[in-house]
């Protein structure tokens, strides 16, 4: 597939919104998205380099796993870009995210910046002055990136793209500490820190419950199943 422009991943997400009744200027809850949908996701340590896993199963059904070694707002990029592989791909094949940058991952990384980041929303959140200077400050760029719950990277990224930064103001702004600035600010720190290891989101053990209620399921058996979306983490 050919790489999408701005206008037309924007026209998508857009649409994407509208059908899962989501305000075109809203931040997204990406884990209630996921129950939204019925996308069954965990949260696993995987490697530096591997930031998500998706596929999709013959009878239609959806799976991500994310890395919970990254940051929180590197996983909701992460969960936003696989669902471009999942639901907009014409035929999604079991895929690993690990930034190697092809038509459909440019394609897919486009998506999750617009998103995440809506220009509508964006815009309610850079003043007219900035927006006439090119200059955002950073008490907007904190305001904003804790408003949608994404990394620094992908608001610097969004706004240079949207035009509403210079180069120089871009560059400056990458040199920023960001757990330093948030906290000078008031901001607490969990979004650019890793979490979520050991989640899962999926009503398999709601399923497997009520098959263990009605009878047609074996206590073993149903404690088998629970220990298949269990997770026990190691101590260090």
């Amino acid at each position: 597939m050919k790489k999408l422009t701005i206008a037309e991943a924007e026209a998508l997400a857009r649409k994407f919104r509208i059908e899962n009744e989501i305000g075109i200027a809203s931040p997204i809850d990406v884990k209630t998205l996921l129950r939204q949908l019925k996308i069954t996701a965990m949260f696993r340590p995987l490697s530096r380099n591997s930031y998500g896993i998706s596929c999709k199963s013959k009878s239609g059904k959806l799976f991500m796993l994310i890395n919970s070694n990254s940051t929180i707002g590197r996983q909701h990029f992460t969960i936003a870009h696989e669902l471009y592989h999942l639901l907009f791909e014409a035929n999604p094949l079991p895929h690993i995210c690990q930034g190697v940058v092809t038509n459909e991952e440019f394609n897919a990384n486009l998506f999750a910046s617009v998103l995440l980041l809506p220009r509508e929303g964006v815009c309610k959140m850079v003043s007219y002055e900035e927006t006439k200077s090119r200059n955002v400050n950073l008490a907007t760029i904190l305001r904003t990136e804790q408003m949608f719950q994404v990394s620094r990277q992908t608001l610097l990224a969004r706004l240079r793209g949207m035009g509403l930064v210079s180069d120089t103001c871009f560059n400056k702004l990458q040199q920023i500490p960001v757990k330093e600035s948030a906290q000078e600010y008031g901001y607490g720190i969990s979004l650019y820190e890793q979490g979520n290891e050991g989640e899962t989101i999926s009503d398999f053990g709601e399923k497997a419950r009520l098959l263990f209620e009605s009878g047609k399921l074996s206590e073993g058996h149903y404690m088998e199943l629970l220990n298949m979306i269990s997770y026990d983490k190691k101590e260090d």
